[in-house]
C-alpha cells in the first residue's frame, strides 16, 4: 500500500492509543522508517487535529541523538494524519530488565543520556509526561555503543507559554502517564500549564534509575489507588539498602531520592541538575576503580588518658621500639600509682594520692609507658567523673516519692490535654476524610480508564476478524458498567463483544447497544450437510482474512464468495466480499494516482 505517493507500507509494527504504528519505505530515498496514522474514532475531532499537528510541529523541532526524530507530517488520502518518524530497533529497558538489575555504570549512563533528551524538550517547551520503561529503547549507535532513545513525545502536552499552542486545546480531564512512573503533581490532576512543567519527567526518570539498579519499584501496588497514595504519601527505601548485594553506591541513593522527592521544590529543578549528579557518580565510580590498593595508610592513635583539652596533633603516634630501646627503659623512672582496692567507692577517688609522673622525655626518642609487673590493677577515672562522684556523694538523699529513674519520671508525669489539642485532632480527621474523599473520585476515574482501555484492548485482539475491524465505542460508567455502541456485522460479534467486555476484572454489567443486520432466512441446500457447510463456510472466511492481511484483495474475493455460497445464511462472509471489494479498489485508485 503506498501513502501520499512516497511512503510504501510495509508491515505493522504495533496499536497505540492514537493509532497504529507501520514500518514503511521512502520510495525516493528507499530509507526505512515509522509511520503513526491516527484512528479514525478521533480523525474527525479538529481539537485534537489541531494539537496534534501543533505537537507534531514542535516536536520535530526537537533534534537530539537521544530522541526520536520526526521526519514529517502529513494526511492520508481519507484525511487522516500520521507522522513519520526514525525506526529504532532494539530492546526498551522493561524488556532489558528481565535479565535482571543493571549494573551502577550503565544504568547511570543511560539516565543520562534520556535526561539529556529531556532538557532539550523542556527547552522547547515540552514535556513528555510518559518516562516509563518502555518509552526509553537501548539501541546501537555507528561505533557499536550502546545508545538510549526516548520515544512518544507525541503525547506530550505543550506548555501553553512556551509554543503556539492556544488555549482550549488541551483535552479537559485527559490523564497522561502511566500510574507506576507518575508523578504526584499528575495525580492531583493539576492543569499543565500551571502545575505540570519538566519536573514531572525527572520524577519518572527517577522511578526508572531506581529500577534499573534495584529491579524493582520504589512503589507497588494492586490497584491505581493504592499506586496513588504510594507515590503521594508513601516512604522509599533506600536502593542500597534495599539492595546490598548489588553494591549501590550511597551517593547514587541520594541522588535517586532527591530525583523522586514529593514535593517537587525538593528535586532537582532542571535536567541539567540531575545530569550534573549523575556525573559525578560516574565520575566517582571511576575514581574508586583507578585507586591504587598497595598505599598503607597511617593515623596517630590517641592516648585516651589524655584530658579533653590537648589538641589531637598534639598526640604522640604509636611508636615501635627494639629491644636496645626497651633495655634503657627499664633504667628509667618507676611510676607510682596509689593502691586502690576493687571495692572502693567511687565517690572516694577523688580524694585519692596524686598521681605521681616522671619528667617528659625528648620528644625525639619517645618512650612507651610500661606498668610494672607487680604492680596491682589500677581503675583509671577521668577528672570529669571524680568531680561528678564528688558532688553525688555530697547531695542530699533523694525524695522517695520521687521517681527513681528518668524512665519512671517520665510514665509517672501527668498528661495535659488542651483545647488546642483537641481543635488540631478534629483538624486532622477532617483533613483525613477530605483525602480519602479526593482519592476515592482519583481512583473512581483510574478504574474507568482502565476498564475502558481493557475492554478495547480485547475487542481489537478479538478473534473474529470482523469484530477487530468493527468500530465499536466503549464507554463505562460510574457503577463500572460498560456500554458499547456502533455497529457489528453479525449476531456472533454482537455476542462475541459482550462476552469480551464482561470478562475484563472489574465489570459489574454490560449493556450491548450495538446494532446487526437481520438474519436472512432461508434453508440450506440438500446436497451440503448443515454441519460440513458452516465449518467450510468458517474455513473459507478464515484463508479470505488471512489475503486480506497480505494485500491479496482478488483470492481474499474468491474465498468470501466460495464462503457465501457454501452458507447463504452467512452475512459475515457477504460483508466481507464488499469489504474486500473496496480495498481492491482503493488500492487499484492509489496505483492509477501514482502513476
Amino acid at each position: 500500500m503506498i501513502i501520499r505517493s512516497k511512503y510504501e507500507i510495509l508491515d505493522r509494527i504495533g496499536i497505540g492509543g492514537m493509532g497504529i504504528v507501520y514500518r514503511a519505505r521512502h520510495l525516493t530515498f528507499n530509507e526505512i522508517c515509522a509511520i503513526k496514522i491516527v484512528n479514525e474514532t478521533i480523525a474527525g475531532d479538529a481539537n485534537f487535529l489541531q494539537r496534534f499537528q501543533t505537537e507534531a510541529v514542535v516536536t520535530r523541532k526537537l533534534r537530539h541523538p537521544n530522541a526520536v526524530r520526526v521526519d514529517d507530517f502529513d494526511y492520508t488520502e481519507d484525511g487522516r494524519p500520521f507522522i513519520v518518524m526514525e525506526l529504532v530497533v532494539g530492546k526498551n529497558i522493561g524488556e532489558a530488565l528481565r535479565d535482571g538489575a543493571f549494573p551502577v555504570p550503565r544504568a547511570v549512563r543511560i539516565a543520562t543520556q534520556a535526561a539529556r533528551a529531556l532538557g532539550v524538550a523542556h527547552k522547547l517547551g515540552v514535556v513528555h509526561r510518559d518516562i516509563k520503561p518502555a518509552n526509553i529503547i537501548l539501541a546501537t549507535d555507528e561505533q557499536g555503543q550502546e545508545t538510549a532513545k526516548v520515544l512518544d513525545f507525541g503525547i506530550a502536552k505543550l506548555r501553553e507559554a512556551a509554543g503556539d499552542a492556544q488555549p482550549g486545546m488541551t483535552m479537559t480531564g485527559m490523564v497522561v502517564g502511566t500510574p507506576l512512573y507518575m508523578s504526584p503533581e499528575q495525580f492531583m490532576g493539576k492543569k499543565a500549564a500551571g502545575e505540570v512543567d519538566g519536573r514531572t519527567d525527572i520524577y519518572s526518570l527517577g522511578v526508572v534509575l531506581y529500577q534499573m539498579v534495584t529491579a524493582q519499584l520504589p512503589f507497588d501496588g494492586d490497584t491505581p489507588y493504592s499506586l496513588m497514595m504510594q507515590h503521594m504519601q508513601g516512604t522509599v527505601r533506600p536502593p542500597h539498602e534495599l539492595a546490598p548485594d548489588l553494591h549501590i553506591p550511597e551517593s547514587l541513593s541520594q541522588v535517586i531520592l532527591k530525583a523522586i522527592d514529593k514535593s517537587r521544590d525538593q528535586r532537582f529543578q532542571t535536567a541539567e541538575e540531575l545530569i550534573a549528579g549523575l556525573d559525578q557518580i560516574s565520575a566517582d565510580h571511576i575514581s574508586a576503580e583507578q585507586a591504587p590498593t598497595d598505599r598503607v595508610i597511617t593515623r596517630p592513635i590517641a592516648d585516651f588518658s589524655t584530658p579533653p583539652s590537648t589538641p589531637a596533633s598534639q598526640v604522640a603516634p604509636l611508636q615501635i621500639t627494639n629491644p636496645a630501646t626497651r633495655a634503657a627503659e627499664k633504667n628509667a623512672a618507676p611510676i607510682t600509682v596509689p593502691q586502690i582496692a576493687k571495692t572502693q567507692p567511687l565517690s572516694q577517688l577523688s580524694q585519692a594520692a596524686p598521681v605521681t609522673t616522671p619528667s617528659p622525655l625528648p620528644a625525639t626518642n619517645p618512650t612507651p609507658l610500661q606498668a610494672s609487673p607487680t604492680t596491682p590493677p589500677v581503675a583509671v577515672v577521668p577528672s570529669s567523673i571524680s568531680d561528678a562522684s564528688t558532688k553525688a556523694a555530697t547531695a542530699p538523699p533523694s525524695d522517695p516519692v520521687v521517681a527513681n529513674s528518668t524512665s519512671q519520671h517520665v510514665l509517672v508525669q501527668p498528661r495535659k490535654s488542651s483545647v488546642t489539642q483537641l481543635v488540631a485532632l478534629i483538624v486532622l480527621v477532617l483533613a483525613a476524610v477530605l483525602v480519602g474523599g479526593v482519592g476515592y473520585l482519583k481512583y473512581q476515574t483510574l478504574e474507568r480508564l482502565r476498564i475502558e482501555s481493557a475492554v478495547n484492548e480485547k475487542l481489537s485482539t478479538a478473534p473474529s476478524p470482523t469484530l477487530r475491524q468493527a468500530a465499536l465505542r466503549v464507554s463505562v460508567s460510574d457503577a463500572r458498567e460498560v456500554i458499547l455502541d456502533g455497529k457489528v456485522p453479525s449476531k456472533s460479534d454482537f455476542d462475541s463483544a459482550g462476552d469480551l467486555a464482561a470478562s475484563v476484572p472489574g465489570v459489574t454489567h454490560v449493556t450491548n447497544r450495538a446494532e446487526y443486520p437481520p438474519p436472512v432466512t432461508g434453508t440450506v441446500p440438500a446436497t451440503i450437510p448443515v454441519d460440513a457447510a458452516a465449518q467450510s463456510s468458517d474455513s473459507l472466511i478464515n484463508d479470505g482474512s488471512k489475503f486480506m492481511d497480505d494485500g491479496n484483495y482478488a483470492e481474499a474475493i474468491a474465498a468470501f464468495s466460495k464462503a457465501a455460497t457454501a452458507d447463504p445464511n452467512n452475512m459475515r462472509a457477504k460483508e466481507l466480499i464488499d469489504q474486500a471489494t473496496q480495498a481492491q479498489k482503493t488500492e487499484e485508485r492509489l496505483l492509477k494516482n501514482r502513476h
